[in-house]
């Protein structure tokens, strides 16, 4: 009878029950430092400053935590957990990236502002960042439209 109780319980229980605890990925930056330069981005004016704070938002890690090995063999139908945070690291480095541009953009350093734009579009398969996806495609393209007529002249040969 025991026996079959623990059968039981196991077969209910299911994967969760036979899993190790979630641990931290080792290269996971903690939480508060990254709120921290999030509140440096609002707040700086400096655009070589801001784009440190932006590569840093680049290198917190995205990954969840890896199913185990014996269910990895089951091919597609296991992904990894999602990474639970409070805040989502690549949403604060979008937002900072969006800020930065403006701030170039302001500074009259056009290509600087597109690249960054263009960064933020490169994203695009994100869906939790569809906001700073689409803001940055219309703010690219207002640049676009602000860029100067270039007229060439050629010379005729009479």
């Amino acid at each position: 009878m025991r026996w079959t109780v623990c059968l039981v319980t196991i077969l209910l229980s299911g994967c969760q029950g036979l899993s190790v605890p979630d641990r931290p990925a080792e290269n996971a930056m903690p939480i508060m430092p990254l709120w921290e330069r999030y509140k440096q981005c609002l707040v700086s004016t400096n655009p070589q400053e801001l784009l440190l704070v932006i590569d840093q938002f680049d290198q917190a890690t995205h990954e969840g935590t890896e199913p185990p090995s014996w269910m990895r063999a089951w091919g597609h139908h296991v992904i990894n957990q999602p990474l639970r945070l409070s805040v989502d690291p690549q949403a604060l480095g979008a937002a900072c990236t969006l800020r930065a541009a403006a701030l170039l953009v302001g500074a009259d350093r056009l290509a600087e502002a597109r690249a960054l734009y263009q960064r933020i579009l490169s994203r695009d398969s994100n869906p939790s960042l569809r906001y700073y996806i689409d803001q940055a495609k219309w703010r690219l393209s207002s640049l676009s439209d602000s860029l100067p007529a270039v007229v060439a002249v050629r010379a005729s040969r009479h």
